[in-house]
């Protein structure tokens, strides 16, 4: 009774052993295809993070502008239904914008998971892109079929001196819109009148200081705003350096909404102004003008 008992036992454990043996093989087998499944996932998800683009992706320019154009997108409020979407408020880009700007581009700050503290300079102007006129401005561009080789070097010469000529000017607001106006309507329209247009007046002119004369440059622009003037030192000796030379009084004088301005005046070398108020500047000079020598020098004043 005990052999056939013991028997009984080791076939049901040898039974067991080998379902156990077989259950390990499966487990080992599943296992090493596990393992070799993540590995594989470890290579592609490295791969992939290291492609070209996903790199050019977490550079700092580029998450700027894709965030400027982020910053367009409607967001959700909460899940409905109907779906409704924030209205967003749209920010002013006056010509304020326009003084920060470089190259290189001053990029934004972001953490180690991308996420922005501080703002870059691309994130505005692709924001600015997103806008209804600016979209219009550039399709407005896009013609109908596709201009010559020669059209296309006309196009890119007429806006480089476009641009080099407006790099060289130092018109306000109010003269651009007159150009403008005047340009699109044959009539100047409405025009603010610049009171620096006048002529200014040189003034208390220091002969003892050798200075034979001080007058504007012929046929040279004056006004408040800009100005040319010839110096003319006398025959017995140099015009010496920190002397007062004149006075030139404003046409009109300079004021802001909070009342009288002092401006800005720039002078070529060796003229400096010395002082200024609203209504005139005194100069000197920085070097002497040597006997009979004279000196056309520029002069420009600005302010608001």
């Amino acid at each position: 009774m005990e052999t056939k008992t013991s028997a009984a036992m080791w076939g049901i454990l040898t039974a067991a052993v080998a379902s156990w043996d077989s259950y390990d093989k499966d487990t080992q087998r599943r296992l090493r295809n596990l393992r070799d499944d993540a590995a594989g996932a470890l290579d592609q998800i490295r791969d992939y993070t290291t492609r070209g683009e996903q790199v050019r992706l977490r550079l700092p320019s580029v998450m700027d502008a894709l965030l400027g154009i982020a910053l367009a997108n409607p967001t959700q409020t909460t899940p409905e239904i109907l779906p409704s979407s924030t209205k967003l408020t749209r920010p002013v880009i006056d010509e304020g914008s326009a003084s920060d700007l470089s190259w290189p581009v001053k990029t934004g700050s972001y953490d180690g998971k991308g996420r922005v503290s501080e703002l870059g300079e691309l994130s505005r102007t692709f924001l600015a892109l997103t806008f209804q006129e600016v979209r219009a401005f550039l399709e407005g561009l896009a013609q109908e079929k596709s201009p010559t080789q020669a059209g296309l070097l006309q196009i890119n010469r007429a806006a480089k001196q476009l641009v080099y000529v407006l790099s060289t000017l130092s018109l306000d607001n109010d003269s651009y819109r007159h150009i403008w106006t005047n340009l699109f309507s044959g009539s100047p329209g409405t025009v603010v009148a610049d009171p620096h247009l006048g002529t200014p007046t040189i003034t208390n002119i220091q002969p003892g200081n050798n200075i034979s004369s001080i007058t504007f440059s012929p046929g040279s622009t004056k006004n408040d705003r800009e100005m040319r003037i010839r110096i003319t030192a006398g025959g017995g000796g140099p015009i010496p350096a920190l002397a007062d030379l004149c006075t030139v009084a404003f046409a009109s004088a300079w004021s802001n909404t909070n009342g009288p301005l002092v401006p800005a005046v720039v002078c070529g070398y060796p003229l400096y102004a010395s002082q200024a108020n609203s209504q005139a500047f005194v100069i000197q000079l920085s070097a002497s003008i040597n006997a009979g020598e004279t000196r056309d020098i520029p002069i420009l004043v600005g302010g608001r």
